[in-house]
């Protein structure tokens, strides 16, 4: 639980660069196809420094938002021939940047070594919805395929009037288009683009994980995959071993408080009294928070919420509702003997808490 003071934001925007979209745009030269930042977001400082905006300084607005229906929403390509993908899904310590980087490069006919990923917030990226339950390549791979392919076809058509012959007699292999009947006549991705940004539609219709991008772009065939169903070395593995790797919950920003909840002594507990004697003694103490039956800790440190939290009866072990300074009604309903679980358990209705129920979601 992170509290924090109604005037600091939960999340971080361009605006803690002081660059706004189209200064950034300016700066990397190249076409943007996505965009996710999370404050100083190592994933961007971790790209190469001429991908990055210049300034680091002004007060530039954030922008509104991406448009997932645009194909300027999901990658950039750079003038180097060079690529960043981007996408609202977060790494959480599984590979998914590796096998979303591996289904965007195959797409694109892109060395995967020249592909760089920024993962990031919701805020401000395509919302591909919520990062959990090993599902990021399942839903968020087709959707980054599907727009991958439609940016094969768009720069195969600009290499098309470039040299000035049909797609159909245009070859790619590692961001190079080329000539079948002619491979010494070629232009790379970056020189296509050459710094400028496409705003073309591809389509996307639903939401989140429904989200279907580019229904109309011509997929590869998989009998034809070099990249995906390959193993890569997964570039996140070095910054881990290091401990440079930057983490959601190493991500700081000013005046931020660390929480602790505080559980109940079981499932039918009712919070009876809390006594906070001595609480104020722990540096960086701030305050207890009580709704109802819901107990927590607010303070200045991670270690001060623990302390806290601990003193009202946050234990691994408890030896009853009344070990802490919180007290709780004690709970009946476990059986007298383990034999008894199964039936107990089976015979048990389900019933529904509401723990709070304000405002609209859409609202």
């Amino acid at each position: 639980m992170n509290a924090r003071p109604e005037s600091v934001s939960a999340t971080s925007d361009l605006s803690d660069f002081g660059a706004s979209r189209r200064e950034f745009l300016k700066t990397s030269g190249g076409l943007v196809l996505g965009f996710s930042l999370l404050g100083p977001m190592v994933a961007l400082a971790q790209q190469p420094a001429t991908h990055l905006p210049a300034s680091a300084t002004g007060g530039a607005k954030t922008f509104a938002g991406v448009d997932p229906a645009k194909l300027d929403a999901w990658l950039a390509i750079h003038p180097d021939n060079t690529a960043t993908l981007f996408t609202g899904k977060v790494e959480q310590g599984n590979g998914s940047p590796n096998a979303l980087a591996q289904i965007a490069a195959e797409e694109l006919d892109f060395p995967f070594d020249k592909l760089f990923v920024v993962m990031g917030t919701t805020t401000s990226t395509v919302d591909q919805g919520p990062t959990y339950g090993s599902m990021a390549v399942r839903y968020a791979g087709p959707q980054i395929r599907h727009a991958a392919a439609a940016g094969r076809q768009v720069l195969l058509s600009m290499a098309s009037k470039r040299l000035k012959v049909p797609v159909e007699q245009l070859t790619v292999r590692d961001g190079v288009v080329s000539m079948v009947n002619a491979p010494k006549r070629s232009v790379t991705y970056g020189e296509l683009v050459d710094g400028k940004r496409l705003d073309m539609t591809i389509g996307a219709t639903g939401k989140t994980f429904d989200m279907k991008v580019a229904p109309d772009a011509k997929l590869k065939d998989p009998s034809k995959y070099t990249i995906v169903g390959t193993s890569v070395p997964r570039k996140d593995i070095p910054g881990k071993v290091t401990g440079e790797f930057t983490y959601v919950h190493d991500v700081k920003v000013p005046n931020m408080l660390h929480g602790r909840v505080v559980r109940p002594y079981g499932i039918e507990s009712g919070l009876l009294s809390v006594d906070e004697g001595g609480l104020k003694a722990i540096p960086g103490f701030v305050a207890v928070v009580r709704q109802r039956n819901f107990l927590g800790v607010v303070a200045e440190t991670e270690w001060a919420a623990i302390k806290a939290a601990e003193k009202l009866g946050s234990k691994l072990v408890r030896k009853g509702p009344t070990d802490g300074q919180a007290r709780w009604s004690d709970w009946q309903g476990l059986p007298a003997t383990p034999h008894d679980l199964w039936e107990t358990l089976r015979q048990a209705s389900g019933k529904v808490i509401t723990v709070a129920n304000r405002g609209h979601v859409d609202a």
